[in-house]
């Protein structure tokens, strides 16, 4: 089959009869969902969700960072594109470091997903599976869930959206030569910003191999530049950036014995359920099933243990009705990178399903056949009146999905109880601390650290973010106590924290180092004031330990 030969045109599925009122109605109610869809992101950024230990993790790199020190491995041993680190750091440096700025990048780019999808959408489907395509993706959980989140899973979405778009927008007019210059000029920032991207721009490149030697003389040049351009930029972030920071995170995709607590949670490695098990034939098949109708499918939502098996049967018949209808030209951008995502994962180099957030690259894909399947299989029913009805109700479900959404973040505006109460507490304890006194945190303001390793691994991460946003002494950076205010009305009050040196191995203070700085101390000082704060003592593995000292002047 030439390029020529592929129908252009959107795909319908009719499912109305032409003169039903039903017709005239559909391209509104595809507006109203993408309304929808922008309320759900915009209402959970602005209710501003406490930071969660991943959130926290890569935000506290962020406080004091600065560019060059985004190179090679991060803190608190995360992994995260270059660009996208670069560009967190660039809204941090502008706004101040506050919830709003860690994720306003990621915002922005979910709500341009959104207009992205419904371009995608159009140029591909038309009528009812235009609608339901649309409808699922603008209330899908996961994509409203990570729009607001300090991490690139947003940015892997609006990424991959960028791509498909360029590369359908030639293959439907491969006279088109901008489009492929645009693809070249694409790939370095992708990459830049994506891990998966890669899985993306390689599937595209595999996607139009056939039609670009069709026309190779058109097509070649730009095809052979955005090839180099992906190349290029792939060795380029993975020399200066991925490469370091996968070195050092053997504990992503191998066993570690440094975890603590989550030892056994993670025992062969963070990553490894993401993995297929290549080496047992009976296993691999009930992995690739239960991965397909679990987290990876969740669209609009779903779970594990089979939860998203009807989104999948919906994106195979999806799949099965582009080929029917002569679109294989689509389905050989749409599904390679699956197929190159499961080659990283049985390398162990990039999960690949378990977690919807890992590969929500892959959204605009799932929802879009999805969308198509499920109008097919809606269509299939004989009846007109039963078939309308399912239409209407299916539709009004994916509406109260939408809605829900929204009305469950307003009733539970946090993810994880332990988050909640860490702000409150941080909250109060900050201001309430600096009143009277010169306040100084011994790791970040003097400089002290008497738990070895505390301060690269777990939930200090909150700690120090929490700081920044919430003590007034440090919203400006870290700074040291003038020590010249103090006086017997104005103590000298140090704040220790620590963690149950039963979660980590490391956790455990080291006495002698201990000993010794309270000797000194008490060379110049008096300590006349104790305290000991704990909070989410009642949730295990989330116990925090704050202790503050209150030092006065000898004589």
């Amino acid at each position: 089959m030439t390029a020529a030969k592929m129908p252009t045109e959107p795909l319908e599925i009719k499912l109305i009869p032409g003169r039903h009122p039903l017709v005239r109605l559909l391209p509104r109610v595809v507006g109203w969902f993408v309304v929808l869809g922008l309320l759900t992101r915009l209402v959970r950024y602005l209710l501003c969700f406490p930071l969660w230990p991943d959130e926290s993790f890569l935000a506290a790199g962020f406080i004091d960072g600065n560019f060059a020190g985004m190179l090679g491995a991060l803190d608190y041993h995360q992994v995260a594109p270059l660009l996208f680190v670069w560009a967190e750091l660039l809204f941090v440096k502008l706004l101040g470091f506050t919830e709003y700025s860690l994720r306003l990048f990621p915002f922005l780019g979910s709500l341009a997903g959104v207009f992205l999808f419904l371009h995608l959408a159009r140029r591909t489907l038309r009528g009812v599976p235009l609608l339901l395509a649309v409808a699922v993706f603008a209330v899908s959980y996961y994509p409203i869930r990570h729009g607001c989140e300090v991490k690139p899973y947003s940015i892997d979405l609006t990424v991959s959206l960028v791509l498909l778009v360029l590369a359908v927008e030639w293959r439907l007019d491969t006279y088109r030569r901008k489009f492929l210059w645009l693809l070249a000029l694409s790939a370095p920032p992708a990459i830049g910003l994506s891990f998966p991207a890669v899985f993306i721009a390689g599937g595209i490149s595999l996607g139009l191999l056939g039609p670009v030697l069709r026309r190779r003389r058109e097509a070649g040049i730009p095809y052979l530049f955005f090839n180099l351009a992906l190349l290029g930029a792939f060795l380029a972030v993975y020399l200066l950036s991925t490469g370091p920071q996968y070195q050092t995170e053997s504990w992503l995709s191998g066993p570690q014995t440094e975890l603590g607590h989550l030892q056994e949670k993670y025992q062969d490695g963070a990553w490894a359920k993401t993995f297929p098990p290549l080496r047992d034939p009976v296993r691999l098949f009930v992995w690739l099933l239960d991965t397909h109708t679990g987290r990876l499918f969740a669209y609009p939502n779903g779970g594990a243990n089979g939860g998203s098996a009807l989104t999948f049967v919906c994106f195979v018949v999806g799949a099965g009705c582009l080929f029917r209808r002569r679109r294989q030209g689509l389905l050989a951008i749409f599904l390679p990178p699956f197929g190159l995502a499961l080659i990283a994962a049985s390398l162990h180099r990039y999960p690949y399903g378990y977690s919807a957030r890992f590969n929500l690259y892959l959204a605009p894909i799932i929802c879009l056949l999805a969308g198509l399947g499920a109008a097919r299989l809606i269509a299939a029913i004989r009846p007109e009146r039963i078939r309308l009805g399912v239409l209407v109700g299916f539709t009004a479900l994916l509406a109260l999905v939408g809605a829900g959404t929204i009305a469950g973040d307003l009733i539970q505006p946090y993810k994880n109880a332990e988050d909640r109460q860490s702000r409150l507490f941080a909250r109060r304890f900050w201001p309430q601390q600096g009143h009277g006194a010169e306040i100084a945190c011994v790791y970040t303001d003097l400089g002290l650290e008497f738990f070895p390793k505390l301060f690269e691994w777990g939930h200090s991460a909150r700690y120090l973010c929490h700081q920044r946003i919430y003590s007034p002494f440090h919203q400006e950076g870290s700074r040291g106590p003038d020590l010249e205010a103090v006086s017997l009305s104005r103590p000298l009050r140090c704040v220790v924290f620590s963690i149950p040196d039963h979660l980590f191995p490391f956790a455990r203070r080291d006495e002698e180092r201990w000993r010794s700085w309270l000797a000194e101390m008490e060379t110049g000082y008096d300590l006349v004031k104790h305290e000991q704060y704990e909070v989410n003592s009642n949730i295990k593995g989330q116990h925090e330990t704050y202790e503050t000292f209150d030092f006065i002047p000898k004589n």
